[in-house]
């Protein structure tokens, strides 16, 4: 996937939301390169990165002491796993928005623009999700994940947004409370769990923010048959008291197909064919808020 400099809109710093990238790492030196150029490449004037790595010995160290002028604050020493990284990582946040990129995930070009747009659209929003392209090992294009754009206590439901294209309000996770440093696999949904407990306004974007990458290494990949993943699914259905996730082929195509039908509710039949062109690298930009 290639990634050019994203068009900057003139527009004064500081009337421009900042924000904080929090990119936990460890051993992902190939892909952590291409995460923190995509962050640069956004060319937004109020962004920090920062890199928590939890020792890595892949070369990851070494690139970071290059990037003084790009990833604002960074560590690599051993942690206590990626929800102690992020934590820490949390701890050191001062934009006024927050958005988790892994390390072998990207920001698509213009992001960062297009969710200030929307913040300043609907500025009563507490978190902006857009939809996500998928790529491979190389970087190519393999599909793209639409966002159902329902509000934030559906999420329980099932409809859960991708990391690699959400952004919260600083003060709205300040209120959900720290990652829990307990789950290895599902701490994402456990933090959108508690989010959508709050049932925060949503504002979604027709519109591609994020890449994940699936490749070989990648926990999604590796964990998928992991009897500790299905133990921390069990674990968070009992805290929650539900089902989180669809159970069998049968009920994900039921969800699917309810998760489409949602969208093209909300963004019009056009959604189907706004994701067709984001596959050709081009994108619709609808702005809805959920309340």
């Amino acid at each position: 996937m290639s990634m050019g400099r994203a068009s900057t809109p003139m527009a004064s710093p500081d009337a421009l939301p900042s924000f904080s990238i929090i990119t936990p790492s460890l051993n992902q030196h190939r892909f952590l390169r291409v995460c923190v150029a995509s962050v640069e490449m956004q060319g937004y004037p109020t962004v920090e990165q920062i890199v928590i790595d939890g020792g890595s010995a892949d070369g990851t160290r070494e690139f970071l002491g290059h990037c003084s002028d790009v990833v604002s604050y960074w560590q690599s020493e051993p942690d206590r796993g990626q929800s102690h990284a992020l934590n820490i990582a949390l701890s050191r946040a001062s934009g006024a928005w927050i958005g988790w990129q892994n390390a072998d995930d990207v920001y698509l070009p213009g992001a960062l623009w297009q969710v200030a747009r929307a913040i300043t659209l609907h500025p009563k929003g507490d978190v902006v999700v857009g939809d996500t392209l998928l790529i491979d090992d190389q970087g190519l294009p393999m599909g793209t994940i639409g966002v159902c754009p329902v509000a934030a206590r559906r999420w329980l439901e099932g409809f859960w947004p991708y990391n690699q294209s959400v952004f919260f309000r600083r003060s709205l996770l300040e209120r959900v409370g720290r990652i829990d440093e307990a789950l290895r696999l599902h701490m994402d949904t456990d933090l959108l769990a508690r989010v959508a407990q709050l049932d925060p306004p949503v504002v979604y974007l027709e519109a591609a923010l994020g890449a994940h990458r699936k490749h070989a290494g990648a926990k999604t990949i590796s964990g998928a048959g992991d009897p500790a993943s299905r133990v921390e699914r069990e674990l968070l259905e009992q805290r929650y008291g539900r089902k989180l996730w669809p159970d069998g082929r049968l009920a994900r195509m039921a969800h699917r197909l309810r998760s489409h039908l949602v969208r093209v509710r909300t963004f019009g039949l056009g959604s189907l064919v706004g994701r067709l062109a984001q596959r050709s690298g081009r994108s619709s930009r609808a702005v809805v808020m959920v309340p």
